[in-house]
């Protein structure tokens, strides 16, 4: 785990707080109606919960490597890489991920995995060839702090309430709409009442979902930081990053916004920053100031 030392800002800590009790109350919505109509029901929407948040965390890892079409690679392979790795795990006491390279010229990076001894992190041949050692060391660092601070899991808890609620809407849709047998538009007319709750269980969820990237986002930028030492070598790796991908062709970037979330830099068209509300990342003058912030202190002596 990332060492005690490491104090916790608690503005962050308490915005997140605030965001997991919205986030309790939302689940809460997602499951009450069946338990209005019976105990039975109630029971069986909270172990298909159970069941589906499940195989999410046992299969996040494969998705994300999947999506990025990624491969693992071994020591013997990547030696360069799999030292930067294994030295930062000696110094936050982690046990050491798997590491992956994704063959695509736009540098990025991210995290994968519900458990620390099986997460995966991956990088981009792009990123390798753009960084120096000691701001690719610092990228890395920043994916590893996912993994401490089980960041995929709390992104998994956040972002299913959204899930479920897109799945009512699409499903009872397809059943009204389509050609299907007058059995399936029965069963549309039998879950329409679901539809307002899906309604409200999908734009709610989507935004505490981002809020709470953005905050584990900036967590992320400090206690990389705070790993390697090297808060300006963040800020200059997140700096060239945000460069390459404001000038990459559009094309290349539509290969990777399935991961924005994922991804050290969200993946955009266009050098624009996307509204704070709407983002899965906090601006990169924001992460940059802040790594700005974590410099000072310790040149101050202070952690």
């Amino acid at each position: 785990m990332v060492p005690a030392r490491y104090s916790r800002e608690r503005r962050l800590t308490a915005r997140m707080a605030l965001t997991m009790v919205l986030l309790a109350v939302l689940y809460g919505l997602l499951v009450m109606p069946f338990f209005q109509i019976s105990t039975l029901w109630g029971l069986v929407a909270v172990a298909a919960v159970a069941v589906l948040l499940t195989a999410q965390f046992r299969y996040a890892d494969h998705v994300a490597l999947w999506t990025m079409d990624a491969r693992e690679v071994s020591a013997a392979e990547e030696p360069e890489l799999h030292g930067l790795v294994e030295r930062l795990c000696m110094s936050s006491g982690l046990p050491k991920p798997r590491v992956a390279i994704a063959d695509t010229d736009i540098p990025n990076a991210f995290a994968a995995g519900c458990r620390r001894d099986r997460g995966v992190v991956c990088v981009t041949t792009g990123l390798r060839e753009r960084l120096d050692m000691a701001e690719l060391e610092s990228v890395l660092a920043h994916e590893m702090a996912h993994l401490a601070h089980r960041d995929v899991v709390v992104a998994t808890i956040a972002g299913f309430p959204a899930f479920c609620g897109g799945l009512i809407i699409t499903t009872v849709s397809g059943l009204l709409l389509g050609e299907g047998r007058p059995a399936a538009r029965l069963a549309g007319v039998v879950l329409l009442p679901m539809v307002p709750l899906a309604a409200l269980l999908f734009p709610v969820s989507l935004l505490l979902n981002l809020a709470i990237s953005r905050q584990r986002e900036l967590c992320a930028d400090r206690t990389g930081a705070l790993l390697t030492g090297r808060p300006a070598a963040s800020s200059a790796a997140l700096t060239k990053i945000c460069a390459e991908i404001e000038s990459a062709p559009a094309g290349e970037l539509r290969e990777l916004r399935p991961l924005n979330g994922l991804l050290t830099v969200p993946a955009r068209a266009t050098g624009r920053a996307v509204a704070d509300l709407v983002s899965t990342h906090p601006r990169v003058e924001v992460r940059v100031r802040r790594l700005t912030e974590v410099s000072q202190r310790l040149a101050s002596g202070r952690r």
